[in-house]
């Protein structure tokens, strides 16, 4: 049993081979922390010390490992006197529930942008009706597959592009919040990582959009649904090529971990990040807001990487 036990802490923590099943177990590293806890006071009461230091070890191991790779701060940032944005990122999977309450709720949340991923012309319609006198600039890619996306923004849109990888698009748009202050948002969909081609395709994806962020001359936001949970080997390699932070700074302790994130760059300070519900607890999207640092390359051009 304490081989077992070390086993499945080393398939969660290290680098794992393109071997779905062992993708899978890993994850669900959260579960399996709370599964060792709760192993570690179910031998205590036993009396097994061999295998309460084991279980009790691999959690501590594996939460150690969990504030390494989020790179969670535990002192939040300060909001300043700075100017900030709010993003709200959805998915029409979840807006369509119901949908009156689910965008009225979007509305009502007031988000600066608004990232909308599986646009379809009928969604299109929908969402530009409901949406257009609040967000009068908009940037959309419409696909009768899960693959389109849209960018509804209260500030003027300067640029747009349509990145693609394996005839999936990824929406970008260059978004002007003032004369001094300029953003890049990129909104993206992937494909669920199913077989060992799959992890090769989302990899390849993830590395152009990496690409994207280093080249931008602006501070980054990323939106997206990458199929993929905060702590995978593919999302920690994307970060760290991209150099990105994570917004979510908790641990999801359910069955299907997320796989929606709000990425940023250095410029940026994440001030909030939360789910957002409809009063039907229906869910939303994933919502966060972003403080511009107060130094030289968050408030102009930064230099891409070439």
């Amino acid at each position: 049993m304490v081989g077992g036990m070390l086993c499945l802490a080393m398939i969660c923590i290290f680098n794992v081979p393109d071997v779905v099943v062992l993708k899978r177990i890993s994850s669900h590293a959260t579960q399996i922390m709370l599964l060792f806890v709760g192993g570690g006071l179910l031998f205590l009461m036993l009396n097994q010390q061999r295998l309460l230091f084991t279980s009790l070890g691999c959690a501590a191991a594996l939460c150690l490992h969990f504030k390494y790779v989020a790179n969670i701060s535990l002192a939040p940032p300060i909001k300043t006197s700075e100017r900030s944005v709010t993003i709200l990122h959805a998915s029409t999977t979840d807006l369509a529930s119901d949908w009156e309450s689910t965008v009225a709720t979007m509305l009502d949340r007031n988000p600066d942008l608004i990232s909308v991923i599986e646009l379809t012309p009928n969604w299109e319609q929908l969402l530009q009706q409901e949406l257009n006198s609040a967000y009068p600039y908009h940037t959309i890619v419409t696909r009768i597959d899960p693959f389109g996306s849209a960018i509804f923004s209260k500030y003027p849109i300067l640029d747009c592009d349509t990145i693609y990888c394996h005839d999936i698009p990824h929406l970008s748009s260059t978004i002007e919040v003032d004369e001094f202050k300029t953003l890049q948002v990129l909104s993206s969909n992937s494909t669920p990582p199913l077989f060992r081609s799959s992890f090769e395709d989302l990899r390849t994806q993830l590395g152009v959009l990496a690409t994207t962020v280093r080249k931008s001359p602006f501070p980054v936001l990323t939106a997206g649904n990458y199929n993929l949970d905060q702590f995978s080997d593919e999302l920690q390699d994307f970060r760290a090529q991209a150099d990105l932070a994570d917004s979510r700074k908790s641990m999801s302790p359910t069955i299907n971990p997320p796989t929606d994130h709000l990425f940023y760059t250095e410029h940026f300070e994440c001030l909030s990040f939360f789910n957002v519900y409809d009063d039907h607890s229906n869910k939303v999207g994933i919502m966060g807001e972003y403080q511009f640092k107060k130094d030289a390359q968050s408030t102009a051009q930064r230099t891409p990487e070439l």
